[in-house]
Formats: C-alpha cells, structure tokens, sequence
C-alpha cells in the first residue's frame, strides 16, 4: 500500500511538472514589427479591424483569452508603435506612432455611437478629422501636407444625403463647393472654381428620397477662365430640357 501511494505522489509530481512546462510554452514572446507596416497612403492600419467605433471582425486573444486594459506594442528598435486600451479584445482608445516616435493616429471613442480619429503626416502635421456615428465616417476632412484643407465631406445623422462636401488646391483655393440651402426642399448648390479662383460653373440639384438620389435642376451656368459665360443649361427632373451657348 505504502509503495502504491509512492507511486501514485510521483505520478502526480511528474505531471505537475509536465503541465507547468506546456502552460510555459504556451506563452508567447511580445512581436516586435518592423517599419513596413506602415502603408504609405493609409498609415498604420493593422488596428482597425479591432476598433469599436468601426464595427470591428476581429479580437485581440493573449494565451488564449481576449486582451483587456492597456496594452503596448513596439517596432523591433524598440520604439513604441501602439498603446491602446482593449475591452474583450476590441479597442476603445488607442494611438499608433511613426518610428521616430511622432504620433500617426489618435482614436477615441466617445460614446457608445460616437468615436473620432485624426491622423498625422510623419512631419506632424494633421492628415486627416474623422468623426464616426454607429461605425460609420459621418464627417471627414482631410488636408494636405503643407497644412491646407484638400477635401471636407459631412453627411446627415441618417446617412442620406451630404450636407456638404468641398474640395481645395493644394494653394488654399476652393475648387469645388457643394451644400444644402434647403433642408425642406432638400436643395442644394454647387460650385466649381479653376485654379484661379474665377467661377467655373454654378447650379442647383434636389434629393430624391424615393430613389435616394440627386438630380439636377433649374438653369446650370459655365464659365471661361477669364468669367465670361460660355454655356447654359436648363434641367427638369434630372433631364437637359434646354441648351444654349454664348
């Protein structure tokens, strides 16, 4: 009897010993990434599937459970890429930083339907101002490098229609304009501009909530460089009904 219960605290011991050094190699050594993550036109986007205010697919698992609290992750030189704070593996806040360490995203979720992002050029300067609503870019503005606005898109709160949406040179000057003048008519102008600054063409479009939709209506005007007027044209329901040139 004595000898089996030897055997049997032996066994036990062993195992023990067995399970401790599986549990061990399962534990993973923190990756380090290399520089060329880092997409030349969209930055740092390796985070995004698990970003709450994206509607996020995918989840962050450690050994085998989802991550939760602060997290950081770092290039291979050592130099901080990403600190974030996870809620079952999905991130609430995070920022992403360039190899120099200057910041190239900034990510907040503000409410449960609410979440903001701007995005950074490598010099610092702002690249993008994005505010989403239930997952969605529900206003966008983006810029160039040399710190002027390129392009702004803003939508209603159902996603419908834009409220506005313009676009610049990269001088500073508006080479488009499109806004709502009506929110009962659901009217809304637009304007093209050549480069310096003169009128290029003007006209008015309505919002067809049936066909979720614009179309084009009343009289559309076209300029030369110089502000002389070179073409008209008249539209019914979305359809050139009268053309004249100057």
């Amino acid at each position: 009897m004595k000898n089996q219960f030897i055997i049997i605290f032996l066994f036990f011991i062993c195992f023990q010993s067995k399970a401790q050094f599986n549990f061990d190699k399962q534990v993973k050594n923190e990756i380090k990434y290399s520089e060329d993550i880092i997409d030349e036109v969209y930055g740092i986007t390796i985070y995004e599937p698990l970003n709450l205010g994206l509607s996020p697919d995918s989840v962050r698992m450690e050994n085998g459970y989802a991550v939760n609290n602060w997290k950081q992750d770092y290039y291979e030189s050592g130099q901080l890429l990403h600190k974030g704070y996870y809620i079952e593996g999905q991130l609430k806040v995070y920022k992403n930083y360039y190899p120099d360490g200057t910041l190239e995203r900034d990510f907040k979720n503000i409410d449960g339907f609410r979440s903001k992002c701007a995005l950074y050029y490598p010099s610092g300067k702002i690249k993008s101002e994005i505010v989403y609503l239930n997952g969605s870019a529900i206003s966008w503005t983006d810029y160039y490098d040399n710190g002027n606005m390129e392009y702004l898109e803003e939508f209603d709160k159902n996603f419908l229609y834009h409220i506005a949406k313009k676009s610049y040179y990269k001088t500073g000057q508006i080479e488009s304009l499109f806004e709502l003048i009506s929110k009962k008519k659901l009217q809304f102008v637009t304007y093209e501009y050549f480069l310096n600054g003169s009128k290029k063409m003007e006209g008015t479009l309505r919002y067809d909530m049936n066909r979720y939709d614009y179309y084009k209506t009343g009289t559309w005007i076209y300029y030369n460089e110089g502000g002389g007027e070179t073409k008209h044209e008249t539209y019914s329901d979305g359809k050139v009904v009268k053309t004249k040139k100057f």
